[in-house]
């Protein structure tokens, strides 16, 4: 092949090259890449309702302020309490159910200002007004009243919430002894509307106030002895320094030191045994008053002292000793730093009115045993 051919060949080849350069970017162009499919965001599913027969209310509450005792629903825990100066709320959960009750006593400001009668119904309307509720509501991405009703002596407020995509229903009834207002609230979720009527009826009938401790702050704490079922209520700024179920309980606070144990076979039949209970644990003492107390059928002495320390201190002191059905001598025993200040006396100065209050929440409750708190 001569040499002139070869240069053709060369030549036209070189050219379809250059026309292939150009046509491929073009080519490229009208090739589709695949679209990803974006898969919709799933709706959260909801856990299957409880079956009410599979709930029970065995199971007994005692809120750390000691003002309430109501049932626990089995599957449901206690969470953190609270206590204020208005308020006390019990919180059970129940994670694998979604469902939250809460439990509240509230001492409105207009208990100063009601009737001799108390408050009313129409209070526990006016308390909770629509402001209150929608606030109380605020963990909620959507929150409606769908009904505010009065049936017999209870408020009845039903309420569809949202949460993170997910409906929920919630129920409150609320109603009043004259002194505190008294609520149950249950939110489940939307496809569990009879476990939540089951829970609020049983709840709401197993709620049970101290009435005793009416009078009192809210904010008071209270020590309860799961094994002696004794109970005493404290300032909020009290300190309980050692304790242990039926073992010596030791409470701290406002230069004030109050010890809390049990005597097994033990008993005060008469004053001059009360005299002589008090004169034999401080030698020396002088006895101010001794006075009978009877808490709930659980009869008694409360004797009043005072005495000297080693280093000439001036203290004052109250001991209540009541006679328990378990045959033991129950005693709360508060010492203070002051000269001769009788806590059995009519009127005291403000400053010890705290301190016999503090002693005459002290009871035997037997009733309790096997409660939990927290």
């Amino acid at each position: 092949m001569s040499l002139k051919r070869w240069t053709y060949i060369i030549g036209f080849g070189m050219v379809g090259i250059m026309g292939l350069s150009a046509i491929m970017p073009l080519l490229s162009q009208n090739v589709r890449t695949p679209v990803q499919q974006v898969e919709p965001t799933a709706a959260p599913t909801l856990p299957p309702p409880p079956e009410t027969e599979s709930i029970t209310f065995e199971q007994t509450y005692l809120h750390p302020s000691g003002l309430f005792t109501v049932a626990q629903p089995s599957g449901w825990t206690p969470s953190q309490p609270i206590t204020s100066a208005n308020n006390v709320r019990a919180v059970f959960s129940n994670q694998s159910a979604q469902s939250i009750i809460q439990v509240d006593i509230d001492r409105p400001a207009i208990v100063d200002e009601a009737s001799e009668a108390g408050l009313t119904l129409d209070d526990v309307d006016t308390h909770f007004s629509d402001a209150r509720l929608d606030s109380s509501w605020s963990q909620y991405e959507a929150a409606d009243t769908n009904s505010r009703t009065r049936v017999d002596d209870h408020m009845v407020f039903d309420f569809a919430l949202t949460s993170n995509g997910q409906d929920y229903v919630a129920r409150q009834t609320a109603w009043t002894d004259g002194e505190w207002i008294y609520s149950v609230r249950v939110v489940m979720p939307e496809n569990a509307i009879d476990a939540l009527r089951y829970l609020v009826d049983n709840v709401t009938e197993s709620v049970k106030a101290n009435s005793t401790y009416a009078s009192l702050p809210l904010n008071w704490k209270a020590y309860f002895d799961q094994q002696d079922t004794h109970i005493i209520r404290y300032p909020a700024d009290w300190t309980l320094a050692d304790s242990a179920p039926g073992r010596p309980t030791s409470i701290e606070g406002n230069d004030a030191t109050l010890r809390v144990e049990t005597e097994a076979d033990a008993a005060v039949s008469s004053e001059d045994d009360a005299r002589n209970w008090v004169e034999q644990l401080r030698a020396g003492a002088n006895i101010l008053s001794v006075e009978p107390v009877s808490r709930d059928g659980n009869e008694g002495y409360a004797v009043s002292y005072s005495y000297r320390t080693v280093d000439g201190d001036p203290q004052s002191g109250l001991a209540v000793l009541l006679n328990g059905q378990d045959n033991k001598l129950h005693v709360a025993n508060l010492r203070f730093s002051a000269a001769d200040v009788d806590l059995n006396a009519d009127e005291l100065d403000e400053q010890y009115s705290d301190l016999a209050s503090v002693m005459a929440t002290f009871d035997i409750m037997p009733d309790l045993a096997g409660v939990t708190t927290n």
